[in-house]
């Protein structure tokens, strides 16, 4: 049975996640738009990598908090090190094959992933201290161990 701390951790997660989807998509807006007057097409290109990079980035995460913080802790933590594992993987293969691509601007690149990966944490951060998820095992909504 769901308790108040488990409605407020769910909501919080989702909130993450929607929030997360929203910037993402406007940092893809304005990036895109000042990479291609200042890069030109490869400028564009290397915008749009660099939100990809960021999505999976950061909504992997919150899409295994989702799915697993209900479940057992041991189940819990095998989810999202999984997802993060998984993650990492696509992301190091993503930039092995970028790398090799003549057209990528890196400078364009790192600066939107790094942005967009931050405005991720800040997101996981806000979320996670305004809903007062416990991370020592017990919620207000009853003991999580």
């Amino acid at each position: 049975m769901a308790g108040e701390g488990d409605e407020s951790e769910s909501h919080a997660y989702r909130w993450a996640l929607s929030a997360t989807g929203i910037v993402l998509a406007v940092i893809a807006v304005v990036s895109v738009a000042v990479a291609a007057s200042v890069r030109g097409t490869d400028g564009v290109w290397s915008a749009l990598a660099g939100v990809a990079v960021a999505a999976v980035s950061g909504m992997v995460t919150q899409a295994a908090m989702i799915a697993g913080h209900r479940r057992d802790p041991m189940v819990f933590a095998s989810i999202v090190a999984g997802a993060w594992l998984a993650k990492m993987f696509v992301i190091v293969m993503g930039l092995l094959l970028l790398g090799r691509i003549e057209g990528i601007d890196r400078g364009t690149f790192g600066t939107v992933t790094l942005v967009g990966v931050g405005a991720t944490l800040a997101i996981d951060m806000f979320a996670v201290r305004r809903a007062r998820i416990s991370y020592t095992g017990s919620s207000p909504g009853g003991d999580r161990s």
